[in-house]
């Protein structure tokens, strides 16, 4: 394909800047459509904050003994993210047996295994299985720790 032709005098001219405008043209409104599409799937739907919805529970503060060989101990305030239906002490009750279950299941964690996020990890896994075993009709969305201080 030969990007030259003749005008009317004879003389050759080159449609490569034609060509050149069509292709810079042709990618400005495929980047003018990306940018819409893009911003459309951004959009902010029907709600106007999308964490308002969230309703939390939030667990007195807790004082456990931790396993090992030296005392230590760890101090925990927890909040439980729940379904934003649901009252927001529906926790409360079940109180004194959570914390029960979890200073025995602190026994048997070693005050090491608390450092870093490692150890938040454990212990909203730890958290998470007591409170599936004492909050059978609450569903937890998640496990916040609002503190804790290993001392």
């Amino acid at each position: 394909m030969r990007l030259v032709r003749r005008n009317r005098q004879g003389e050759t001219v080159s449609l490569m800047p034609v060509v050149l405008t069509g292709v810079l043209l042709t990618l400005a409104a495929l980047g003018v459509g990306g940018a819409v599409v893009a911003n459309r799937n951004r959009a902010p739907s029907s709600q106007s904050h999308p964490g308002a919805d969230r309703k939390y529970a939030a667990l007195p503060m807790m004082t456990f003994s931790l396993g090992g060989s030296d005392a230590r101990m760890v101090d925990v305030k927890v909040l439980l993210e729940i379904d934003p239906t649901v009252d927001g002490k529906v926790a409360d009750p079940y109180v004194p047996r959570i914390s029960d279950q979890l200073s025995d299941r602190m026994r048997q964690i070693d005050p090491k295994q608390l450092a870093g996020a490692d150890g938040a990890i454990l212990m909203k896994s730890t958290i998470a299985g007591v409170l599936d075993r004492e909050l059978r009709g609450v569903r937890v969305k998640d496990i916040l720790l609002d503190r804790m201080v290993v001392r």
